[in-house]
C-alpha cells in the first residue's frame, strides 16, 4: 500500500519520524502525524505527498510509483447518502502502490471529502475483511449494492455497521458484505 512506501523510503534515508516531521514545510508537523500517514490511519492527500517528498528530498513520484501501477477505473460517484452510483465514470492514469485499486469520485462534500475528490481504495482479500474496521471503505453488500462510509466491525467477519460520512447519510447496521476496499489515497485538485 502507499503508506508502506513512505516508511520504506524514510528508513532507507535513515530518517526518524521526528526528523521528517521537523523538515515538513512550512511549519513542520508532529512525528505522530507522519506515523499516522505512514500507517494509513490518516488519509494521505497529494499535498501531504508533496510535503513529505520535499522533507525527505525525493521526487513525489517516487512515493507514488510502482512497477505494476497503471490505469485505475473510476468505479462510480459517491452520493451524500454514501451510495455509489454511475459505474464506469472514467479512467484515472496514475501509478500507485496498491493492488487492484478501485477509485470513486465524491459527488457531494461529506466529512473530510470534498465534491470532486477521487478516493482510491485497495480491495482486501475475503479472509481479511475484518481489517476494514475503523477505515473509510468502499464495500459491496450481499445484493451487490456498493456503499462508501466508515466501517465499524459487526458481530462477525462478514457483517459490519457502516457509518455515513455526511449528515444526510443513513447508518447501515448489520450489513452483510462480500467485499471491502479501504481508502488508501485521496486525490484532490489544487485550488486555482
Amino acid at each position: 500500500m502507499l503508506h508502506a512506501r513512505l516508511r520504506e523510503i524514510r528508513k532507507a534515508k535513515g530518517l526518524t519520524l521526528q526528523e521528517v516531521a521537523e523538515r515538513v514545510k512550512p511549519h513542520g508537523t508532529t512525528a505522530q502525524t507522519i506515523g499516522r500517514l505512514e500507517t494509513g490511519v490518516r488519509t494521505l492527500t497529494l499535498d501531504w505527498v508533496r510535503r513529505i517528498a520535499e522533507a525527505m528530498e525525493v521526487d513525489p513520484a517516487e512515493l507514488l510509483s510502482l512497477p505494476q501501477g497503471g490505469d485505475i477505473v473510476i468505479d462510480g460517484a459517491v452520493s451524500a447518502s454514501g451510495r455509489v452510483v454511475d459505474r464506469e465514470e472514467g479512467v484515472l492514469s496514475v501509478r500507485l502502490m496498491a493492488r487492484n485499486p478501485i477509485a470513486v469520485r465524491i459527488a457531494e462534500t461529506m466529512g473530510q471529502y470534498r465534491a470532486g475528490d477521487v478516493v482510491v481504495c485497495e480491495p482486501l482479500a475475503p479472509e481479511h475483511l475484518h481489517r476494514a474496521g475503523g477505515c473509510d471503505c468502499l464495500v459491496v453488500d450481499r445484493s451487490g449494492e456498493r456503499h462508501f462510509g466508515k466501517v465499524i466491525p459487526g458481530r462477525d467477519r462478514q457483517r459490519i455497521i457502516l457509518a455515513p460520512l455526511a449528515p444526510a447519510g443513513a447508518l447501515r447496521s448489520d450489513l452483510e458484505i462480500t467485499a471491502a476496499a479501504p481508502a488508501v489515497v485521496l486525490l484532490r485538485a489544487l485550488a486555482p
